[in-house]
């Protein structure tokens, strides 16, 4: 993750991280992609693939069931973090569904620019944006860093 955002700084293009949301091994922590991709000014839309854990070895199941649990919990917040989306392709949504809604989003986003008053220190700074409308939804980044 961290390579494909150091690639991707400066471009003005996306990608996408499809994955069943499970590392083993893996040496960035979640914090560290968050941050790779909010400096990259990259947007995350997780794609998760998760077929049903098989009992043949309970504790294995027990195992790989936290693990699991863990990568969608990692995905969700990847997501949440960069102003994107968490969706999981199953029986009742076909991968094909998925990009089809990644593909909306994209189109109907507004991009809204931001200037502090006061410039702050280096570093990450949290925002809130919100509306009035209770029919508006507003999916955005929870902060952002100074440069």
């Amino acid at each position: 993750m961290r390579r494909s955002c150091d690639e991707k700084a400066g471009r003005a293009e996306g990608f996408h991280l499809l994955t069943d949301g499970v590392a083993f091994h893996d040496e960035t922590s979640i914090g560290t992609a968050i941050e790779f991709a909010q400096r990259a000014d990259t947007i995350l839309y997780s794609i998760r693939f998760s077929d049903a854990i098989k009992v043949y070895r309970p504790v294995r199941a027990a195992i790989l069931s936290a693990a699991k649990e863990h990568g969608k919990e990692g995905l969700a917040r990847m997501a949440r973090e960069t102003g994107g989306g968490t969706l999981e392709v199953s029986k009742r949504k076909s991968i094909e569904e998925i990009y089809g809604q990644i593909e909306d989003e994209l189109r109907n986003q507004y991009s809204i620019g931001y200037t502090p008053e006061h410039p702050g220190k280096p570093g990450y700074h949290k925002i809130k944006l919100s509306v009035k409308g209770r029919n508006l939804v507003v999916t955005a980044r929870e902060g952002y860093y100074t440069r």
